[in-house]
């Protein structure tokens, strides 16, 4: 049996202050690890321009930030990737959303993963431009890259070893 293949994917805009913590945390994430079928990469893009490049793996783990009204800046979130389907639409072929492009993918024939997980630390400023996180979500990126450590071994290794807290109306769950 071939080794599934897994996409872990650091989204974001680095120059957008507490936008690039996705692509912080794969960047810390590529710093501990070394596996053969693991492909770390970060993006600026959305829509059906990810399809590029997640197309091809079996899995895929993508990390974001995410706004919350009265969520904790700097908390980690992990999203049920079946939460999105309902989400699934198309009004503009300029303005598609995550889940509508990944179903798109999947109707034009693309492999796309059949395993999605969703990870976002929430942010609380993605306007201003910067280079640097604030204090809050830079101290959230070294555990963000452990939290997706810790899932890429249970993928690869079979062992569960992360912690996902209290569900939050089916969608959200801290971790």
């Amino acid at each position: 049996m071939m080794a599934k293949k897994i996409l872990v994917l650091g989204l974001g805009n680095t120059i957008l202050t507490d936008d690039g913590v996705g692509i912080y945390a794969a960047r810390e994430l590529r710093k501990m690890i070394d596996y053969p079928n693991v492909s770390i990469m970060e993006a600026s893009l959305a829509g059906l321009q990810l399809l590029d490049l997640v197309a091809g793996y079996d899995t895929m783990i993508l990390i974001d930030s995410i706004k919350l009204p009265g969520g904790k800046i700097g908390e980690i979130y992990r999203i049920e990737a079946e939460a999105l389907r309902s989400t699934v639409r198309l009004a503009s072929i300029h303005d598609i959303n995550f889940a509508t492009a990944m179903e798109f993918g999947r109707l034009m024939g693309l492999q796309i993963p059949s395993e999605i997980e969703i990870f976002a630390v929430c942010v609380a400023d993605t306007e201003t431009f910067g280079e640097k996180c604030t204090p809050a979500v830079e101290m959230a990126v070294p555990k963000a890259a452990r939290i997706l450590l810790e899932r890429l071994r249970e993928h690869l290794e079979g062992k569960k070893t992360a912690k996902l807290g209290k569900s939050q109306g089916g969608k959200w769950r801290r971790s």
